[in-house]
Formats: C-alpha cells, structure tokens, sequence
C-alpha cells in the first residue's frame, strides 16, 4: 500500500517535457492524439450503428405487424377467420393490439402505364367508410404519375374473372422501406373484404402489433402453443399458422445483425491502434527518462515500484486522450443527430441520413474497457525498466 502511495506521488510530480525548450514531448501528444482518435471512431461507430437498428426496426415496424395469424381450411388453403374467437383463445401481453387484417393483390391502371400491388386495408391510414378511396406510396406516384384526388383504375382478379373499381387517391405515404413502397398501397379494410366476399366479424388474417422484435419469437411461440392447444381439445376446428415480421423480414433482420460483426471489427481494429500507440510511445518516454530511472534505482526503489509509476503516467495519458475522444465524439453525434447534416441514399440504407443514438451503457462499458486494455498493454513496455543498470544511465545521454 505504501508503495502504491509512493508510485502514485512520483507519477504526478514528474513532468512531460521532451526538454527546456519544448512544452510536451512528440511521444507524449502522439500517445493523446491516438488514443482520442481510437475513442471518437469506436464512439461513433457504436452510436451509428445503435441508430441504424433503432430507425431500421421502427420503419419496418410501423408497416408490418410483429406476428399474423392466418386461418386455414381442411384443404390446407387459407381462409376468412373468426376475429372474436382467435381474441378469446390467446393472451395478450400490456401494450399489444390485435388488428383484423384484409389484403388483397391487384393492378393499377394508367393510361401510359400499370403497376401490380397488394391493397392492404388499413383503417389508421384509409377511413373504413371511404371505401373508394386509396392511400399510394410516393414511389407509385413517380411510377404511375398519380397525384392527389387523381382517379385511376383498379383491377382485380377473383374466381377467374376480373373485377375493376375507380379509386381515388387520397393522399402519398414514404416508409423508407423501398421493397414495401413499391408494392402495399392502403385501402379502406372494407374493400378487400366486400371484393371477397367476407362474413361481418372475419378478417383474411389477425395482426398484432405494439412489441419489440425481442420480444416477438416468444409471443409466437405462445400464440402458437394456445392455438394447437384450443385446435387438439376441440375448442376451434380451424386451424392456425403464425407468422412473423423476422421471418417475413428477415433479410432486414440480417443485415443490421451484420452490422453487430462490423462495429466489432472496427472496434478491435482501434484498440489495436491505440494499444501499439501506446507501447511505443512509453518505450520512448522509458528512454527520454534512463537517467530518472537510474538514479530511483541508486536510491532503493525497485523494477515493480518504478514500472507501475512509469504505467501512472501513461494512463495519465490514456485519461487525457478518453477525455478528448469522449468530447469530439459526443459533439459530432449531437451535431448529426440535431442537424442530419450527413445524408443517406435511401434507396440503399432505408433512411436519407445517418442515425445516431447515444447509449449511456456503451459509452460507460467503452471508457472502462479502454482503461482496463491500456493497463495491461502497458505492462509490456515497463517489463524493460528491469533491464535498465543504474551504473550504465550515468554514461546515457
């Protein structure tokens, strides 16, 4: 403990000065500048990366639902069901809605063009009583040339004959999502239904909403359990499938778990960075300080009390650099968050800039790794104190 004391003491007293003339030594601005710059790109890559699951997830979310129930009949083929029932047969968790669901696929006709979408009644975006009214993605608008109160054509195919209505635009929707713009228009939910021929108090399928993708495969597996439970007992005669939005979207699922692999890879890559910045920024502040080193060794101090001096200094060092690295990178994500001054194709990242969400935890568990890693790379240098011989630093220059 005494030693500790003594080490601590040393460590503060000595100065970085490369000389007289110069203020701080290249070494010493070297070592700052590396670890701060290692600091801001781990920091923004953990908070671009937290941004662009955030934002990713809740476009994908505000479009499809988490889970859908689908009713089949004995033929395997799906069916109308029976909304009421499938209520009274599952549990619900707070905060979870149940959404009758009626979709039916069509064409849109122009006198220059057509295009083939899936009409997805939804009363949130399209009144139930405006059933001649539709609800088309800004992308069909710049396909199909359609603007608001436009009317246009839409043709349906059912029990092989073809049906048409005139539907009148009501308005556009941008999800981001290009995949889900290019082929869901919304509709009143009483259009599919009245095309199809669905009894009051069926749907084509049950969605729920209001979950978290963490907390959707548990649901599913609920539901599912619920259902064959009520199927087996004879309390439903119709059968079930489950669904869900990291199945039917899973390769947006996968691609932001990729983006887990790459903060990884970079963030080993500036450890690595700031760990050799370090090393040899102490071996030379080792050398800039032989005859230090020396004259402690003349007056009793031992290799473990002046290594773990020479290592207080560097992390003096490492603390100066998080210090700097924590400062630049929090005022660039705030600067990005506020501003969205650096912009995205959102024809390939889904949204038009780069998201940025700062996590107290990760910047807590990042600072705290750093110091951690840094004790330990710097043991490596000060291993070559031992081998210093007082004698020999009088003749060093």
């Amino acid at each position: 403990m005494k030693k500790n004391g003594i080490a601590i003491f040393l460590a503060r007293r000595m100065q970085w000065r490369g000389d007289e003339r110069r203020r701080t030594s290249p070494s010493v601005a070297i070592a700052v500048t590396g670890v701060a710059l290692s600091v801001v790109v781990m920091m923004l890559s953990i908070a671009v990366m937290l941004g662009f699951k955030d934002e990713v997830r809740s476009r994908l979310l505000s479009v499809d639902d988490s889970v859908t129930i689908t009713a089949y009949s004995a033929d395997g083929l799906a069916c109308p069901l029976d909304t009421a029932e499938v209520l009274s047969l599952i549990d619900l968790p707070a905060g979870a809605t149940a959404i009758p669901r009626n979709e039916l696929s069509g064409i849109l006709k122009t006198p220059d063009d057509f295009l083939a979408v899936t009409f997805r009644g939804d009363a949130s975006r399209v009144s139930p009583d405006s059933i001649g009214s539709l609800m088309i993605s800004s992308t069909m608008s710049r396909l199909l040339d359609l603007h608001p109160d436009d009317r246009v054509p839409a043709c349906f195919f059912i029990d092989n004959r073809i049906r048409t209505r005139a539907l009148t635009v009501s308005g556009t929707y941008d999800s981001g999502i290009g995949e889900h713009d290019r082929a869901v228009a919304y509709c009143s939910p009483d259009l599919p239904a009245a095309l199809l021929g669905y009894a009051p108090g069926t749907a084509g399928s049950l969605g729920i909403r209001g979950l978290e993708p963490e907390q959707t495969e548990a649901l599913a597996d609920r539901i599912n359990s619920s259902l064959l439970q009520a199927y087996y007992t004879g309390q439903t005669s119709t059968a079930y499938g489950i669904t869900t939005i990291l199945t039917t979207d899973a390769t947006f699922f996968t691609w932001l778990d990729l983006l887990d692999t790459n903060v990884i890879v970079i963030l080993a890559l500036m450890a690595a960075v700031a760990g050799f910045t370090l090393i040899s920024s102490l071996f030379i502040i080792i050398l800039e300080r032989v005859q230090t080193i020396g004259l402690l060794k003349s007056l009793g101090a031992d290799n473990r009390l002046i290594s773990r001096t020479f290592i207080l200094m560097a992390e003096r060092l490492v603390l100066k650099g998080l210090i700097i690295g924590n400062a630049v990178a929090l005022l660039l994500i705030l600067l990005q968050a506020w501003t969205h001054i650096i912009p995205l194709d959102p024809a390939n990242y889904y949204v038009d800039f780069v998201p940025v969400r700062i996590s107290l935890d990760s910047i807590l568990a990042l600072n705290a790794g750093a110091l951690v890693i840094s004790w330990l790379v710097l043991m490596l240098p000060a291993m070559i104190i031992s081998r210093i011989s007082p004698a020999a630093t009088m003749r060093y220059e």
